[in-house]
């Protein structure tokens, strides 16, 4: 297990000024105090200096019960960037290549590019990792929960019968002409349990979570750690108050999968994340080698869809930013018209959760509530935390 620990720090220490970054927690104070939000947990580190951790609101609303630091959250399609490593920790084993079809793996998708296709070929793995697999799953909440009810997703009784279901969806477009918010990441984990003979969430534990000391990450949970999970919440739209209710009223999966299901800690996601920064490592620990997370963060789409713009939720894929393994990269900055610097990897949760890994400054930052997404009466958490955070940096 990795001795890396992080350090608290001062924003000075650090290369920050403070105002913005208190600019932050007190927005994220109003939002609670307005009920826009139960609450927040953040956390930003630059190298090993921790210069935020703080827990703002509640965890849970109707007994005013105190959010702490060590919540443990939901983390959606947070999850998509953990089985990003766990496919590279088997490709450099030399189980899998980039080019390889998905139906040597999966055979359920042989006839992929047949009957009711918009593809004439079938989708590589490499497709699989950049949402440019011909499959398509909604660029909205309502148009994914759309496709999960046709295809009674939700009474799925394992990740191969998922995948199954999966397999019914014709090809909506040439893979590798477009990008397309879809289950390609559920792909991922069949094929890392076909290829291990785990069950994914093992792998993961195996090979990721207990080398880097994630403790409190996982599928499965103790009775300790479901004390510390938070509920979650939703906006109603008749009262414009919170109320419980998990992303789209989506019943908790008895399975776990590689695009969401998996729990987590803001302090955990943030070894996971510094661990990138490290090129593979986290103190003495190494999970990847710097070529193999080279790969994740690098842009791995064609110049012919960069110069595209393609959306989910508030995510742009264009006009400088492009995507990785499983999570946004931003190639260019100034044509993004960001404050982050290149090669920044982030992804999001519908829950509310979202990071970014920052190389050229040495950045992490880790946010988490537990409001389904979309939060219409508010600035897209991830933009507002980004903005404060670099003008934090820039005035220092």
């Amino acid at each position: 297990m990795s001795t890396f620990e992080f350090v608290p720090s001062t924003a000075s220490e650090a290369g920050f000024s403070s105002e913005p970054l208190q600019d932050l927690r007190l927005f994220l104070h109003a939002a609670v105090g307005n009920g826009n939000l139960p609450g927040a947990v953040i956390l930003l580190a630059r190298g090993d200096k921790v210069v935020l951790h703080e827990a703002i609101g509640y965890s849970h609303i109707e007994s005013a019960r105190v959010l702490k630091t060590d919540a443990i959250f939901r983390l959606y399609s947070m999850t998509k960037p953990l089985t990003a490593v766990a496919m590279l920790l088997l490709y450099e084993e030399g189980k899998w290549r980039f080019d390889d079809p998905v139906s040597a793996y999966l055979p359920e998708f042989r006839d992929f590019a047949k009957a009711g296709s918009r593809a004439t070929r079938e989708p590589l793995l490499r497709d699989l990792f950049t949402h440019s697999s011909g499959h398509g799953f909604g660029n909205t909440l309502e148009e994914i929960m759309a496709v999960v009810v046709e295809l009674d997703l939700l009474n799925a009784k394992s990740l191969s019968d998922l995948i199954g279901k999966y397999a019914r969806v014709p090809a909506m477009y040439e893979p590798g002409t477009r990008w397309e918010y879809s289950f390609a990441v559920d792909l991922q984990a069949a094929i890392a349990e076909k290829i291990t003979g785990l069950r994914f969430d093992r792998f993961l534990e195996q090979r990721i979570f207990a080398p880097l000391g994630m403790h409190d990450t996982g599928f499965a949970l103790s009775d300790a750690q479901n004390a510390r999970l938070v509920p979650g919440y939703a906006m109603d739209a008749a009262t414009r108050r919170l109320r419980p209710g998990n992303t789209l009223e989506m019943q908790e999966i008895t399975f776990p999968i590689g695009g969401s299901s998996f729990r987590s800690t803001a302090v955990d996601y943030a070894r996971f994340a510094r661990m990138l920064l490290g090129r593979g490592s986290l103190g003495d620990t190494r999970i990847l080698k710097p070529e193999s997370v080279a790969l994740m963060l690098g842009n791995m789409l064609p110049d012919a869809l960069l110069r595209k713009s393609f959306n989910t939720v508030h995510y742009t894929i264009g006009g400088g930013n492009g995507f990785g393994m499983n999570g946004r990269v931003c190639i260019d900055p100034s044509a993004a018209g960001r404050p982050v610097g290149k090669g920044t990897y982030e992804w999001a949760g519908a829950h509310g959760t979202w990071f970014w890994a920052d190389p050229e400054h040495d950045i992490v930052f880790v946010g988490m509530t537990h409001r389904a997404m979309p939060h219409t009466e508010l600035k897209p958490l991830s933009l507002m935390a980004e903005d404060l955070v670099y003008r934090a940096l820039a005035k220092a």
